[in-house]
C-alpha cells in the first residue's frame, strides 16, 4: 500500500467487508500488508476470512441514550453530553505494524 498507510478503519462492518475484498482483489494480504477494522460487530464479522476486527457498540446502550436525548429535548431539558463506551473486538484482520512498515516512514 502506498504513502505509509498500515490500516483502513471503516464506518461499518459491511464497508470493511468490501475493503477486505478490494485489498485482496488488488493483491494485498489482510492483515500482513494492511489491517482492516469495521464498526458494529455484526453477526457475520467473525465468520469472514479473515475474521474481522471491529468496534462493538452495545445496541441497548445506544437505544437508551437515544431515548434519553429525545425525551430531554421534548421536555426542554438541556443535555450537555452523552457518552457511550464501545469495545474493540480484535480478530484476524489486523496485525501489529511490522518493522518493515515502520522503516518505510
Amino acid at each position: 500500500i502506498g504513502a505509509g498507510f498500515t490500516a483502513i478503519l471503516c464506518g461499518s462492518d459491511s464497508l470493511a467487508t468490501g475493503g477486505i475484498f478490494e485489498c485482496l482483489l488488488h493483491g494485498f494480504n489482510v492483515p500482513n500488508d494492511i489491517s482492516v477494522v469495521g464498526f458494529d460487530d455484526v453477526k457475520f464479522a467473525a465468520a469472514l476470512t479473515p475474521p474481522l476486527t471491529t468496534i462493538r457498540q452495545e445496541r441497548n446502550d445506544l437505544g437508551r441514550c437515544a431515548y434519553i436525548i429525545v425525551n430531554s429535548v421534548s421536555h426542554h431539558i438541556p443535555i450537555s453530553r452523552t457518552q457511550l463506551r464501545p469495545m474493540l473486538i480484535e480478530r484476524e484482520s489486523t496485525a501489529r505494524v511490522s518493522t518493515a512498515h515502520a522503516a518505510e516512514e
